[in-house]
């Protein structure tokens, strides 16, 4: 095929054979055997030069189609090879609400890298891929990852300004009792759910109470934004429609978690990249005080969570 591209390309059988590095009539031949095995003449041959049949043209065309792709896929494999690239495993709502607001500070922290993000709930803990880093809330389960913790997070309800304008106002935890309570399904014990949240303050959910769940918490707080009820508000995830004002925190009650964010990777492999820079960057954008909320002052949760909601 080679031979016959470069022939009708040339339109000589004499420059593809220089091309391709074979004599005239050896070019001659394979075309000829090419022509044989298809039952049909590819080239028009006249005394001094050499034009396609409609078959040839035919041949040509996909020919040159299949070889573009193979050169293009050839290409692609090549800048993979030389590039570096980083793969961040996080959950749906770590990649929602932490990174991809602030793509470009990412982006900083693994300068002249190429970062692919790889969610998985419920931790964010992809392993079948070829992961480099991890972010998670909750210690990973896994032995054979290095792991460096992070800071724990705060727990207080959170609705948007048109639900508590409708509902309100809730003075106390008693409250959310008569409210429309959302809830993502817990799938690993380091998930808190509104149950043991309210356990806390002494308070259990009504037997015939109805709330709405969820498989993911991006989903979670998607539904509170549309002022469909109150959820369980993650502050460190939740600062942007806090400080926009989307989401409010309508009681002063709430709770610091003792688990804590981490991050992790392979204990056999670094990272190509200094994970220094995000963690830095982690502790500087998410780390800090939440205004209006002091974790000292706070009660912290140590026990595991035994039900989503």
């Amino acid at each position: 095929m080679p031979t016959f591209e470069a022939a009708a390309r040339n339109e000589s059988f004499t420059l593809a054979g220089e091309e391709v590095g074979l004599s005239q009539s050896s070019v001659s031949k394979q075309i000829m055997e090419l022509e044989s095995r298809l039952g049909q003449p590819l080239f028009v041959r006249t005394h001094k030069q050499i034009s396609l049949t409609p078959a040839g043209h035919r041949l040509l065309r996909a020919y040159s189609l299949a070889a573009s792709q193979v050169i293009d896929a050839l290409e692609d494999l090549l800048q993979e090879s030389s590039k570096k690239q980083i793969v961040l495993s996080t959950s749906t709502a770590n990649a929602a609400f932490m990174l991809l607001p602030r793509v470009a500070e990412v982006r900083e922290c693994f300068p002249g890298g190429e970062i692919f993000v790889v969610t998985s709930d419920p931790q964010g803990i992809e392993t079948a891929g070829q992961v480099d880093l991890v972010l998670s809330f909750g210690k990973p389960d896994f032995s054979d990852f290095k792991i460096r913790p992070l800071f724990r997070d705060i727990l207080t309800p959170v609705c948007s300004p048109e639900f508590l304008d409708r509902k309100g106002p809730l003075r106390h935890v008693g409250d959310l009792l008569r409210c429309e309570l959302l809830y993502m399904q817990a799938q690993h014990p380091s998930w808190i759910g509104w149950r043991q949240w309210l356990r806390h303050f002494s308070l259990e959910l009504p037997k015939n109470h109805q709330p709405m769940g969820f498989n993911n918490y991006y989903n979670t707080i998607q539904a509170c934004l549309a002022g469909q009820g109150v959820a369980l508000g993650w502050l460190r995830l939740l600062g942007d429609p806090l400080n926009s004002g989307q989401l409010v925190t309508p009681l002063p009650d709430f709770l610091e978690t003792e688990d804590q964010y981490h991050l992790a990777w392979p204990a056999h492999r670094r990272p190509q990249f200094a994970i220094e820079p995000f963690e830095e960057w982690l502790w500087r954008r998410y780390g800090g005080n939440i205004p209006g909320f002091t974790p000292s002052e706070s009660e912290r949760i140590s026990r595991p969570a035994t039900s989503g909601f």
